[in-house]
């Protein structure tokens, strides 16, 4: 999907970017200007937010690795912090059991890759452009209602010529064909939406940070379920991940209760904990 292109997101002015300091020392105008470009969302200020969180932890973790006694100085900090988070976080390692049970109460998360025949038509729109955005979902409609009115009147099928029109993706001079898709192939966005659906014309363009998409999925294969023994050790990683993440998010959030932080509100949730 990356072929099909996006719009670069626009420089923000000194005037919009906080004064962050976490203990007295300011977080750099700059750096968190560097910083933004790592994070996405709908709106700005969130952005700013989850930007400004990332730099206020990592410097909670710079600052106890000072006072913990580990070398910052130079290209050490990075080292420092891995160094304090080994000696600060603990966790119980998964056992066998809790392996096995984790596994039976989840089996629809261990199967094989689906796979999917797809092709679409990119109706391009910025994600900044709301009166763009609004033109391209009413294109989708209108498209995907003509496909559908030549499908219920047996008519050929004119996805093709219509990519060949209105797509803005590359893919458009092969009749919008994607190809064979799995996970991991697209933009997760695009992604979580064409796993969920059946083969045929889908009742909706898909949302994307390109645009719309019109999909029409001409075959699908969905994943096969895997046995224990195949996925144990993937089983146990996920919960060692999970486990460590937790105690570090616990250790961090200890770090900001204690903390004179200013500028910018730390929310955590289980999956916004930037290292």
């Amino acid at each position: 999907m990356s072929s099909c292109g996006t719009s670069s997101p626009t420089a923000p002015s000194k005037e919009s970017l906080p004064v962050i300091t976490v203990n007295g020392v300011v977080i750099e105008e700059q750096a968190l200007a560097n910083e933004l470009q790592y994070h996405e969302g709908s709106q700005f200020e969130q952005v700013i937010q989850q930007a400004g969180q990332a730099l206020v932890v990592r410097q909670l973790l710079i600052g106890e690795a000072q006072k913990q006694g580990f070398d910052i100085t130079g290209d050490n900090e990075e080292n420092a912090v891995q160094q304090l988070l080994a000696q600060a976080v603990k966790y119980d390692d998964p056992t066998a059991e809790t392996c096995l049970r984790y596994f039976e109460q989840n089996r629809e998360k261990f199967t094989t890759m689906p796979l999917m025949e797809v092709d679409h038509i990119l109706l391009a729109a910025a994600k900044d452009d709301i009166e763009g955005r609004d033109a391209a979902k009413h294109n989708a409609e209108v498209i995907i209602t003509q496909l559908k009115q030549e499908k219920a009147n047996g008519e050929p099928s004119t996805f093709a010529a219509l990519a060949k029109e209105y797509s803005a993706c590359p893919s458009k001079e092969t009749g919008g064909s994607l190809g064979q898709i799995s996970k991991g192939q697209t933009v997760p966005e695009f992604e979580r939406q064409l796993m969920n659906m059946p083969e045929g014309i889908g009742e909706k363009g898909l949302e994307s940070r390109y645009g719309f998409h019109v999909v029409n999925i001409s075959r699908k294969i969905d994943g096969k379920p895997l046995e224990y023994d195949m996925v144990s050790d993937k089983v146990r990683g996920y919960l060692v991940h999970r486990a460590s993440h937790l105690a570090i998010q616990a250790y961090i959030q200890s770090l900001v209760e204690v903390a004179d932080i200013q500028g910018v509100e730390v929310k955590f949730s289980d999956e916004n904990v930037f290292i």
